[in-house]
């Protein structure tokens, strides 16, 4: 099973040779699952919903996407207090339902606000019960994943450092959950590690590159996530020279949640 990850499309400020380059190959790969971590559009605007829809309908596999901090009304400060996230769930309301599928689910995680009381309003913030919620107490799937748009905890080698609101709690709940995979995006580096908790619990971390013009030392990049007989490899998709480029960040057992550092033998 193959789960494409994208994050922070912008479009309004999309890289379209990138795009056009990653529609290709996501449909070359047949992947089950479709996975955007948020930021599809840059100001809000309308045209950028229309932009971004049309992109994602190309896809015929299963599509979950949740809300970045840019698809508020930008500009529209009234609508970003009352009705921050109407616009996005009228373009995309359809792709916020969990995906369930062969022993798999993948549930979304609204993190983006419209306004907060701090200065950054672009950070991330952790509703505890809906990440509750997310987390779901009677899944019967092998590998659970949820997805939003922040991380909890911010990758150390991102340039972009982030603080999410309630992240070192809701990190830490994570942990000790069942849910074994974290994709997010809002840092626009790819990334992933194995975050563990004090408690003894775990889960891996992932994040998903731009797709867009607004780098951050990193060129455009998206994920696959290939999961198969309990193992998760991430390999990264990067853009350069007009072409991406596989490059393996990682693989897990997912039964034990520990980095797998010498292949191993699959017996098919």
């Amino acid at each position: 099973m193959k789960i494409a990850h994208f994050a922070d499309l912008h479009f309004g400020r999309e890289d379209k040779p990138a795009l056009k380059a990653a529609a290709d190959l996501v449909l070359e790969l047949d992947v089950s699952a479709l996975v955007v971590s948020g930021d599809l559009t840059q100001r809000g605007k309308r045209e950028e919903f229309e932009a971004a829809r049309e992109w994602l309908s190309q896809f015929k596999t299963p599509i979950l996407c949740v809300p970045g901090n840019h698809d508020t009304p930008l500009l529209n400060i009234a609508a970003r207090a009352t009705d921050a996230f109407g616009r996005y769930e009228r373009y995309f309301g359809e792709h916020s339902q969990p995906l369930k599928m062969d022993g798999l689910s993948i549930r979304g995680l609204n993190t983006a606000r419209g306004w907060q009381t701090r200065m950054n309003w672009a950070e991330g913030r952790v509703n505890l019960d809906d990440l509750e919620a997310s987390i779901g107490k009677d899944e019967a799937e092998a590998v659970r994943i949820i997805a939003c748009h922040h991380p909890f905890k911010s990758p150390a080698k991102a340039r972009l450092q982030t603080e999410t609101k309630r992240g070192e709690e809701a990190s830490r709940r994570l942990a000790a959950s069942p849910v074994q995979i974290l994709m997010t995006g809002h840092v626009h580096t790819p990334h992933a590690e194995l975050i563990r908790d004090p408690s003894g619990g775990a889960y891996i971390a992932i994040t998903a590159g731009t797709l867009s013009t607004r780098l951050r030392a990193q060129p455009p990049a998206f994920n696959i996530l290939s999961i198969r007989d309990g193992i998760a490899t991430l390999n990264v998709q990067t853009f350069e020279d007009g072409h991406f480029h596989e490059g393996t960040h990682g693989s897990w057992d997912l039964a034990i949640l520990e980095p797998i550092r010498t292949p191993r033998v699959v017996t098919v």
